[in-house]
């Protein structure tokens, strides 16, 4: 599932538990669905700014040595 995927998923999620016709284990389950979907999110958005930071310093090297 990809990020805008699991974005999607969250609000629906979230949608769901302000429903007040929700019983209370399926709010806990909820719960737990979207606190796991948050954890990967917040996994795949740490690799993605690892990258752009990789990347932007590729980019600086490479104006430096063009530079000279």
């Amino acid at each position: 599932m990809g990020i805008d995927e699991k974005l999607k998923k969250l609000q629906e999620i979230a949608e769901k538990l302000d429903d007040n016709e929700v019983t209370f284990e399926e709010s806990l389950k909820l719960f737990e669905e979207g606190s796991e979907l948050v954890k990967s999110l917040y996994e795949e958005i740490n690799k993605a700014k690892g990258k752009i930071t990789v990347l932007k310093q590729e980019i600086d090297k490479f104006k430096e040595e063009g530079m000279n």
